[in-house]
Parts: structure tokens; sequence; C-alpha cells
């Protein structure tokens, strides 16, 4: 039987003369003829018959076989779709989609939970600080870009009117004096920005263990200050009587005499350096709130507070669509059950393809059967001396070749088929009737006002957080004053 396999494994076309060459059928007719076999008198075919026989049957087992295999598969594929396309199904699937819908509440309302409690936690460290720290105003904080743009402007300005006094006294020109001009407003600028940031904000905090530090601090980078811009004075002045001078000359003349400054646009030199430096001071004083730390808690409540309105301004924008689409999940009963449909076409197609190939096969062995038959007995009749026998004149039959049954898995297949489809035609008004509590339950449901009462409900679960959280924080702080010293 495997010989008349290709690769592949499909049977291959059956012809009378591959089965008349598979038993030698002409030959040994021919040769059974010599001895003039089989008898007239026989009844019964003689072997090379019995053989061509049963080779034909092993052919039509193999035929049944493939096509038993072939809607066997199909059987067992449709019935797993229809095992799987269950209400239960749709049951379990309407009770995902509520879930992830009330997952995606919670999920949000606990977000927006926790950023309450950080606020109103950040809220709460600030009025501490201001108590603390006598504070009876907030702070005013500057952007960043309002900083740099105030910084840049004196920059700017002061290196265009040091450019022009260096320009005189550069070997370079106006070039090398604006790039010495530059260097010189940088440093005054961020001296001065050092000194209202830092020493001068410190100098009145409530602690007076600060002075001890920020007032010899403050006092220092002032006098560093004007000592630079002196410094800047006199090198100007010595770049004008000797070109060829260095900056490191400058100290020594500086500490012999630092008042020792005769022309006129080098003391405009050392003024305008020290009233930018003044100017940074002052911005550095008030950019990030007078007082140190009191703009940093300012600025950390704030943020947590309109971080809590940017959640909740999310939450309208974000999750109101995306419960929406969560929901329409539940509308594609009937687009299942005609998917469904068209796919059951397609399975009723390819079962009756396997049967009318299987139909095929058979007329092609029964054909294959006589045109064989028929080539033994024309050979023996030409050899034989004597009367052939009386079966000659009648065709040999096979019950399952000449009289085929139908095929009994095509009937199983055809008959799921047809169930299935009833099953999918009255599927939609089956899970309409047996859900329904749960489908108008999350149909009807409020998403706009589900949204508004977590929002509510989210609030309060962070403020009552905070208030235990205090209470816990304050009992203890009890306990603690009251333990024996």
């Amino acid at each position: 039987m495997a010989e008349s396999r290709s690769d592949g494994g499909a049977i291959p076309p059956i012809t009378a003369h591959h089965l008349a060459e598979v038993v030698q059928a002409g030959h040994h007719g021919a040769s059974d003829a010599l001895d003039n076999n089989p008898p007239a008198h026989a009844t019964l075919p003689s072997q090379t018959e019995l053989t061509l026989l049963s080779r034909v049957v092993e052919l039509f087992t193999a035929i049944r076989q493939e096509a038993a295999a072939t809607l066997n598969g199909l059987h067992a594929e449709i019935a797993a779709r229809r095992e799987s396309f269950t209400q239960e199904r749709y049951e379990g699937r309407i009770r995902s989609i509520e879930a992830s819908m009330r997952a995606l509440l919670n999920r949000h309302g606990s977000e927006l939970e926790q950023r309450v409690y950080d606020a109103l936690k950040a809220k709460r460290e600030y009025a501490f600080f201001t108590y603390t720290h006598r504070r009876s105003a907030d702070p005013k904080i500057d952007k960043w870009q309002f900083i740099l743009l105030f910084l840049i402007v004196p920059l700017t300005l002061e290196s265009l009117l040091n450019g022009n006094f260096f320009a005189e006294a550069s070997e370079f020109g106006l070039v090398g004096g604006a790039a010495t001009a530059v260097i010189i407003s940088a440093l005054n600028i961020a001296l001065g920005f050092l000194v209202g940031v830092w020493p001068a904000r410190y100098c009145q905090h409530v602690r007076a263990s600060h002075l001890f530090w920020a007032l010899p601090v403050y006092v220092a980078l002032i006098v560093l200050i004007v000592m630079f811009n002196l410094a800047v004075g006199h090198y100007r002045e010595m770049l004008i009587a000797t070109p060829d001078a260095r900056s490191l000359q400058v100290l020594p003349r500086l500490m012999a005499n630092p008042l020792a400054i005769t022309e006129l646009k080098s003391a405009a030199l050392v003024i305008i350096g020290c009233i930018v430096a003044f100017a940074a001071a002052v911005k550095g004083y008030s950019a990030f709130g007078t007082y140190p730390g009191h703009g940093a808690a300012f600025k950390r409540w704030r943020e947590r507070w309109s971080a809590v309105e940017e959640e909740r301004r999310r939450l309208d924008v974000e999750l109101l669509p995306e419960l929406e689409a969560v929901r329409s999940r539940i509308d594609g009963f009937k687009e299942d059950c005609t998917r469904e449909i068209s796919l059951l076409q397609a399975s009723k197609a390819a079962a009756d393809q396997a049967r009318d190939l299987y139909a095929a096969r058979l007329t092609q062995l029964r054909s294959a059967k006589d045109a064989a038959l028929m080539q033994y007995r024309e050979a023996n009749l030409r050899v034989r001396t004597d009367v052939p026998p009386a079966y000659f004149s009648q065709s040999l039959n096979v019950g399952e070749i000449d009289q085929p049954a139908a095929l009994a898995e095509h009937a199983a297949v055809k008959a799921l088929i047809e169930d299935f489809e009833r099953q999918l035609a009255n599927m939609p008004a089956l899970v309409e009737a047996k859900l329904r509590e749960q489908l108008a339950l999350v149909r009807g449901l409020d998403l706009a006002g589900e949204i508004e009462r977590l929002k509510s409900r989210a609030a309060e679960a962070g403020r009552d957080a905070f208030e235990q959280d205090e209470a816990a924080r304050r009992q203890i702080n009890a306990e603690f004053a009251a333990m024996p010293r």
C-alpha cells in the first residue's frame, strides 16, 4: 500500500495500467492458460484474480482512511469551535468587561487618593515651616526663565560698557576688550547672585546660630566683590601704561594702594561692576523666596496640589473614553455569530470536497479493477485450448467498491454543521435573555457620574488617610512626651 502513495502521503490517481502491472495480469493470464487454468468447471477466481482483488481492497482501504481522516479532522475542528462558542463564554466576557471597568476606576482612584494625601501632607509641612520660622506671608518665587533673563541683561550691558573701556588697553582692540569684559561681567554676576541666594538670606534666619557663619561669609563676599572690581580697575591702568603687563602683577599693586586709580574710565569700571554685582545679589535674594527653605516648601506644596488638579483633569479627559472603549466590547454577539457562520460555510465546502474526492477515487479504482481483470482474461483466452470457466463472462464485484455506501463521517460533519448553525442563529437572543441584567448594568452605567463619584471618594479617602496618619503621629508624640525622663 505504501508504494501507491506519493511523498506527500496522498494517494496518486489509480490507473488500469498501473494496477495490471502491479499484479502482472497479462503475463499471469497467459501463463495460467498454458495449463488451461482456471479449468472450465471452476467457479472461484484464480490466484491471480484473487491477488488483484486483494490489491484493490488495499487501495480502497487507503482511500477510505484518507477520506475519514480528513472528515474527522473537520469534525474535531468544528466541535472545538462549538464547544468554545457557548453562552458561558459571553457571560465570562461580560464579567471580564465589568471587572476591567471597575479595575480602571479603582486604579485611577488610588492614584488620585495618593495625590490628595501627598498634597495634604505637603500643606501640613508648609504650615509647620511657616509657624516654626515665623513666616506670615507666602514667598514670591520667580520662574527660572525670568531669573535667567534678568541676569543676561546686566551681563550684556556691562560687557558692552567694559568692552569699550578695555578696547583702549587691549592689544587686540575691541575683540580682546569684549572677551575680557564678558569674563569680568560673568564673575561679578555670579558672585553677586551667590551673596544674595546664600549668606544674605541666612542672616535673617530664626536660628541665631546661622549668624555665626552667614554674617562673616556675607561680609567676606562683599569685600571680595569690591576688591575684585578694584583689581579690574588697576588691571586696566596697568595695561594702558604697560601693554605687556600680566594679571598676576595686579595683586601687589592692589595690596599696596587699593584706591590708587587715576583714570576716570577705570573708576567707572569699578563702579559699574559693583552695581551689577549688587543687582545680581538683589535678584538672588528674592528669586527663591527671601527666607531659606521657605520657597522650596511652598513650591512643593503648590506642585503637589497642582498634581491633584492635573489628575482630576486627566480623569475627565482620558478615563471616560477608556471606559467607553471597554464597554463597547459587549456588543459583538451578532458579529461573532455571523463570522462563525461564514467559517462553517467554508468547513461545509471542505467536507463536500472530501466526499467528492472519495467518490471520484472509487470510480477510478472500480474502472481500473475491471480493466485489469479484462486484461488477465483476454490473455488467458488467447492461449488456452479449453473452454473458459463460466464466470469469465461475469464481472468480479467487491461490495464496498461496486456498491459503495455513503460516508458516515461526512454525514456526521454535515449534521454537526447544521446543529451548530441552528445554535448560532439562536445564540444572540439566548445571550441577551440570559445576561439581560448584566448587560443592562454595564450598558446603563453612568460613566461620567461614576468618574465624579470616583473623584469625591478618592479625595475623601486621601483626607481620611492623612488624618489617620496625623492622629498616629500625635499619639506617638504624646506617648514620647509622657515617658519618664
